[in-house]
């Protein structure tokens, strides 16, 4: 609801938070619940961030022995190893940025700081393993698909001879059953029933977490907002904005995590490329506005 109606329902987002803090600031047994709530939360700040932390201090006045912005960041850091699917990952990927993007009315990041950016590559290298999953399964949907139209005239054939042969055979057995039955003066009335080989829908669980069976508009095709992108963009920009902030963030990491950063940025690249790409074919390619002057009069030599 956040995502599909940002901007549209500001006025609801203080009750949707206290609830979310009420409830994530007591005991919470299950991860899945607690990384729901975070998501919520989540949400908030990347659509309205500014917004979030303005109520995150009002509410602060009911909780003067702890910092309820502290507990909320470093719940979520603490929990991306916990988070599952592209949804909950891009997201998380998404509102790092945004909080980094705050600027001086940033939020106190010290204590989170140098997890930041492991915590950024572990959700990458799960988008990574997520997206690869999914391409799969798409892949092996299609195929499925295309045997299935393949086989379906022929399978629909052999089905109904052997249908036919069975019941004749099963009927055949009922009788002499119900014969030698009366041959003891014995009643009996046969019946076979058939079972069905197909199985039902319901007796699969969906591989999806319960937010990934939601759609928002971070998850359709057409989708604009690239987590890779935004990534490196909101890097790139720390660099030269806040080059103290960057180096802090940076500073920590190992030298193989420095190569999945780098991984990391050259698939941004690659992204961004495909959707200029993808962006200029659904133009109708390239197009110059610019028509050229042809001459009209030609004059050869002196």
């Amino acid at each position: 609801m956040v995502l599909q109606c940002s901007g549209k329902i500001d006025n609801c987002l203080p009750s949707f938070v206290e609830l979310v803090l009420n409830r994530i600031t007591r005991k919470v047994n299950t991860t899945e619940l607690r990384t729901m709530l975070l998501q919520v939360l989540i949400a908030i700040l990347y659509c309205n961030p500014h917004l979030l932390f303005t109520i995150l201090m009002q509410l602060q006045e009911s909780v003067p022995n702890a910092s309820i912005t502290q507990h909320f960041i470093k719940q979520w850091i603490h929990d991306t190893d916990s988070l599952m699917g592209i949804h909950d990952r891009k997201l998380s990927v998404l509102g790092i940025c945004t909080l980094l993007e705050m600027g001086p009315q940033r939020p106190n990041l010290d204590e989170v700081l140098p997890k930041l950016l492991p915590s950024c590559l572990m959700l990458f290298d799960g988008l990574k393993r997520a997206y690869e999953a999914r391409a799969e399964a798409d892949d092996d949907s299609s195929s499925d698909e295309e045997d299935e139209e393949d086989d379906e005239e022929v399978l629909s054939t052999d089905d109904d001879d052997f249908d036919q042969t069975n019941n004749e055979y099963l009927e055949n057995l009922s009788r002499m059953t119900e014969k030698k039955c009366a041959e003891q003066d014995i009643t009996v009335t046969s019946k076979f029933e058939y079972e069905s080989d197909e199985v039902s829908d319901e007796d699969y669980e969906p591989e999806e977490t319960a937010i990934e069976c939601f759609t928002t508009v971070l998850d359709e095709k057409d989708c604009q907002v690239d987590e890779y992108i935004n990534f490196k963009k909101t890097l790139s920009a720390l660099s030269t904005s806040e080059p103290a902030l960057y180096h802090a963030l940076t500073s920590v990491l190992t030298e193989e995590q420095k190569k999945q950063l780098n991984a990391v940025f050259v698939l941004a690249d690659q992204r961004k490329a495909q959707q200029d790409s993808k962006r200029i074919e659904q133009s109708g390619g390239y197009s110059f506005t610019v028509p050229a002057q042809i001459p009209t009069t030609f004059k050869f030599g002196s």
